[in-house]
């Protein structure tokens, strides 16, 4: 069964007790006061002030804890291979498992002496970080877009969608050749 399916249906059906709560405190206030019903507000009884304070934060302690949980859980395994991308000025770096290249501007400016070559449908961790000013990695068309700042490893999750050769350019103002290091992913089988 999904996970994330239990979770949604968990987090409906407090809502929906959240909700009856609400109605059922309103509809109890109402009738004590245009009913003249038995609601005594002057009664103090311990145990029920104690249970309707310690089973709300349980329940609430149990959906952060599932929440967390939710969002962190499986992340490292949804990628096979992991890639180190390195902003230098004004170029990238490339460290693959099998061994690491520097990607150059060719003379045109737009295209690169060796682009970032990743294969169709196979997920993909991206470590991006920065070797000396903060740089930020971005490819619009592939919807990818991560700060490389120095000292700081940002992870990206990325499954290549699409077959073809991707631009993209660095999105921060990096320098005087800023505008010459682009950003060239190739996918392929």
């Amino acid at each position: 069964m999904n996970f994330s399916i239990v979770y949604y249906d968990i987090v409906c059906y407090v809502i929906a007790i959240c909700v009856f709560i609400l109605c059922f405190v309103y509809f109890m206030l109402y009738w004590n006061s245009f009913s003249g019903g038995s609601v005594s507000f002057s009664a103090d009884n311990q145990f029920v002030e104690l249970v309707w304070t310690v089973i709300p934060t349980i329940i609430v302690l149990i959906l952060c804890g599932l929440n967390v949980n939710f969002i962190t859980s499986g992340l490292d395994c949804l990628s096979d291979v992991t890639i180190k991308i390195i902003g230098h000025q004004w170029y990238w770096s490339y460290d693959y498992p099998t061994g690491s290249y520097d990607s150059f501007v060719c003379k045109d400016g737009f295209q690169v002496d060796k682009p970032l070559r990743l294969l169709y449908g196979v997920p993909y961790h991206l470590i991006v970080t920065s070797a000396d000013v903060i740089h930020s990695f971005s490819v619009p068309s592939l919807n990818l877009k991560m700060d490389a700042i120095p000292g700081r490893l940002n992870h990206l999750y990325f499954c290549p969608a699409y077959y073809g050769v991707f631009t993209g350019y660095c999105a921060e103002l990096c320098g005087a050749n800023h505008s010459y290091m682009p950003i060239v992913i190739e996918v392929v089988k």
